[in-house]
């Protein structure tokens, strides 16, 4: 997620979609949770939007993959600085989500005590990890410790034995559907979390495979946009349909790991790879969300927290309205915590 010092454009054009991605994501899923049998309309914008962005999560792993399996890395400095550019930053984070859901809890239910606060603190982190888009940032430090291995591996294989790795890896992800995986507790089931974590590093491998071993021409970039809204009407359409024959919603084909989700990923992927933005404002300004895309990520939630307790929220307009402003909005915001804390003394270390 972190951005590599020497910018290529269409990696951070990446970058940034992923992060507008993840932020839009946070903002629709309540509207489509909300309002199923309530507001059809309502919940189609939201399905359509959420269906569009399932992407996100998976191209932040494949350009982990794009930009980190292609080296060969001194352990102990890849480690130290791996861990210090993600490591630190998500500890200092970790710090503030934690008084922050103590300060939004309600006074009557409110911990008070060294013991009862360090209690209350153990049980939110066994039950969702502090906030529950940590677990992306869980995932990642876990993955970091093989990326060396992993890397030194895949450079010593063709791209056709690559390729049916890959193919063996979809299958399994596929298969694995019905399994419930771990992503957001600490309270046990950690050999389900490990499984989730290694179907989830395949996406690393794909993104190197694509950095490495695809050549995008102007008829491949079509194909794969048509293909990437294909993936979003079947996402959306399918959706619907299995709600509707489930008597409740269901929200199985937003998974990362769905076939269609993975299909997503590669389309936008390969539409994007390679391109170029000529406008100099609108290249300086996604160049300065890949670089501060994983303090906004990091940042993101607390941000979502703040607008809802003031009353700014998908239900405030039209969802046609409100989703974009409050996706804009939550992004400015972000960026603009990030930026405050990167200008006092020490702040680069710790705002991500």
């Amino acid at each position: 997620m972190d951005s590599n010092n020497k910018s290529i454009q269409w990696l951070d054009s990446l970058r940034t979609l992923a992060m507008l991605g993840v932020i839009v994501i946070h903002v629709s899923t309540p509207t489509v949770k909300m309002i199923y049998g309530k507001n059809m309309e309502y919940w189609w914008i939201g399905n359509v939007l959420d269906s569009a962005v399932r992407f996100a999560v998976p191209l932040f792993l494949m350009l982990s993959g794009a930009t980190l399996l292609g080296k060969d890395y001194k352990l102990g400095d890849y480690y130290r600085k791996r861990f210090s550019r993600v490591l630190v930053p998500f500890l200092f984070w970790l710090a503030v989500y934690w008084v922050y859901r103590w300060m939004v809890l309600l006074p009557k239910v409110q911990p008070h005590g060294v013991q009862a606060v360090v209690q209350w603190g153990v049980n939110l982190f066994l039950k969702e990890g502090v906030s529950k888009h940590f677990w992306y940032i869980y995932m990642i430090l876990f993955i970091y410790i093989f990326v060396p291995f992993l890397g030194r591996g895949l450079r010593r294989l063709s791209g056709k034995v690559i390729g049916f790795i890959l193919l063996g890896w979809v299958i399994l992800a596929v298969a694995s559907k019905s399994l419930h995986l771990n992503l957001y507790s600490w309270s046990g089931d950690y050999g389900s979390k490990a499984f989730a974590y290694f179907l989830h590093s395949g996406y690393l491998v794909l993104g190197y495979y694509l950095g490495r071993f695809t050549v995008v021409s102007g008829r491949i970039r079509v194909l794969a946009a048509v293909v990437f809204v294909l993936s979003v009407l079947v996402s959306a359409g399918l959706t619907c349909l299995f709600s509707r024959e489930g008597h409740g919603l269901d929200l199985s084909m937003y998974g990362y790991l769905n076939l269609n989700t993975i299909v997503q990923a590669v389309a936008i992927f390969l539409w994007v790879k390679d391109t170029g933005i000529k406008n100099k404002q609108v290249a300086g300004v996604q160049r300065t969300i890949s670089n501060y895309s994983y303090g906004i990520y990091l940042a993101h939630v607390l941000i979502l927290g703040v607008f809802f307790n003031n009353g700014i929220f998908w239900t405030m307009a039209h969802p046609l309205i409100s989703l974009p402003l409050v996706t804009l909005m939550t992004l400015v915001a972000s960026f603009v915590v990030i930026y405050i804390l990167r200008k006092i003394p020490l702040g680069k270390y710790i705002s991500g």
